[in-house]
C-alpha cells in the first residue's frame, strides 16, 4: 500500500509540473528542471525532524493495532515510512535525475525557445558564455577533438607500457575492453558514486552473511565483527551529523557567489513554477484524496494516525537540497536553484507546516 502511495504523489506530482510548465510557456530544459523540483522532495532532513517533533507532541497518535503502543514507537514508525520513500527518491534522484531532468546541456538547448509560429528563438545572451567561440558545434567538435587526443595520449602509453612489461598492462587492457562492451558501456555512463552506494547496500541488506558481518553479533564468540567496529561505526557517526551538514549545505547555496552563470531569460516564472508545482498544486489535490482514504477504505496501514501525518508532510515539503547537488555538478540553472532553496525553505516552510500540521489534526478527528 505505501509504495502505491509513493507512486501515485510521484505520478501526481510528474503532472502538476508539466500543466504548470505548460501554463508559464518554459522550454524543454525548464521544464524539466521545474518536473525536477516538483517529483524529487524533500523526504530527509525537514520530514524527518517535523515528524520526530510531532510524534511526541500531538495528541491521538497512538495505533490500536499495536499492543502497548508509545510515542517511542509511533516515532519508529514515522522514520520507517520516511525511509521507504527516501530510498526511491533517491534512486530517482540520482538516475532520472541526474542523467535526464538536470542532465548537462549545450548553452543553444538551454536558450531555444519555441513561439506559437512553431519557429526557433536562440536568445542572443547565451554568447557572452561562449564569446571566444563561434558557435555551439564548434565547441563540440574541439571537445571530440581533445577527446580524442585524449584516447591516442592513452592508447600510446598503455602501448609503451606494455612492451616494458605485458604482465603489469594486460589487466588494464583487459578492463578497457571490458568497459567498451555495449551493455557495460552504458551502465557505466550511467551509474555515480550514489547509486554505486546504493547498489552496494541493496547487495549487504541482501545477503544474510554480509548483514551479520556488518550489523550482528557473531554467535561463537559473543562480539561484533572487525568490519563493525570499524566500517559500520565509522558510517553511523557520519550518519549522525547528516542533518547538521545538510543544514550547512543550504547556507552555502544561498550564499551569493560570482562564479556560477547568470539567471536564465524566465528566472521569475521557473522560480514561480518550481514552487507551485512542488508545495501548492499538489496539496490541493492530494490532501483531499489522502483524507478520503484514511475516512472511507478499510486497510491497516491508513489505520496508523502517524501515516497520515508523513503523508501530508511529503505532500508539502519543499524540493530535496540534494537537487543543489546535482545542478552544480552538471552546471545547470544554478541561480534557480538557489532561489528555489530559498523561496522554499526559508519562506514558505514555515506557513505551510502550521497549515498541514492542523490539517493533519483535523482529518485525525475526522477520520474518528
Amino acid at each position: 500500500m505505501f509504495d502505491f502511495h509513493q507512486i501515485s504523489i510521484q505520478f501526481i506530482l510528474f503532472l502538476c509540473s508539466k500543466i504548470t510548465s505548460f501554463l508559464f510557456g518554459l522550454n524543454v530544459p525548464e521544464s524539466d528542471f521545474v518536473t525536477a523540483m516538483a517529483v524529487f522532495g524533500n523526504s530527509n532532513s525537514l520530514p524527518v525532524s517535523l515528524t520526530l517533533s510531532l510524534a511526541y507532541t500531538l495528541p491521538d497518535l497512538l495505533w490500536d493495532d499495536i499492543v502497548d503502543d508509545n510515542n517511542d514507537k509511533v516515532a519508529g514508525r514515522g522514520i520507517l515510512y520516511l525511509l521507504i520513500f527516501q530510498q526511491l527518491g533517491q534512486i530517482l534522484r540520482w538516475s532520472w535525475g541526474f542523467n535526464s531532468l538536470l542532465r548537462k546541456r549545450s548553452q543553444v538547448e538551454l536558450n531555444t525557445y519555441y513561439t506559437t509560429s512553431g519557429k526557433v528563438v536562440i536568445y542572443e545572451n547565451f554568447r557572452l558564455l561562449n564569446n571566444d567561440e563561434e558557435d555551439e558545434d564548434h565547441l563540440y567538435i574541439q571537445d571530440g577533438a581533445q577527446q580524442n587526443d585524449d584516447e591516442v595520449v592513452t592508447t600510446r602509453e598503455i602501448s609503451g607500457s606494455s612492451s616494458d612489461n605485458d604482465e603489469e598492462t594486460s589487466p588494464a587492457r583487459r578492463g578497457v575492453k571490458f568497459s567498451e562492451i555495449p551493455g557495460i558501456k552504458q551502465f557505466l555512463a550511467f551509474m555515480n558514486p550514489p547509486l554505486y552506494a546504493m547498489l552496494i547496500s541493496v547487495i549487504v541488506a541482501s545477503v544474510p552473511y554480509l548483514h551479520d558481518l556488518f550489523f550482528n553479533v557473531n554467535p561463537t564468540t559473543g562480539e561484533y565483527s572487525f568490519v563493525h567496529e570499524t566500517l559500520t561505526k565509522a558510517i553511523s557517526g557520519l550518519g549522525s551529523v547528516s542533518i547538521p551538514l545538510i543544514l550547512i549545505v543550504l547556507g552555502s547555496n544561498l550564499y551569493p557567489s560570482r562564479d556560477i552563470p547568470p539567471p536564465s531569460k524566465h528566472y521569475n516564472r521557473i522560480l514561480i513554477a518550481s514552487l507551485v508545482s512542488r508545495m501548492i498544486l499538489p496539496s490541493m489535490i492530494l490532501l483531499p484524496v489522502i483524507a478520503m482514504c484514511v475516512k472511507y477504505i478499510k486497510m491497516s496501514i491508513l489505520d496508523d494516525p502517524i501515516f497520515l501525518i508523513v503523508a501530508f508532510i511529503l505532500t508539502i515539503s519543499p524540493p530535496a537540497i540534494q537537487l543543489s547537488q546535482i545542478t552544480q555538478l552538471n552546471n545547470v540553472y544554478q541561480k534557480e536553484m538557489s532561489g528555489v532553496l530559498f523561496w522554499g525553505y526559508v519562506v514558505l516552510v514555515v506557513p505551510t507546516t502550521i497549515f498541514i500540521v492542523v490539517c493533519s489534526l483535523k482529518v485525525l478527528e475526522w477520520a474518528k
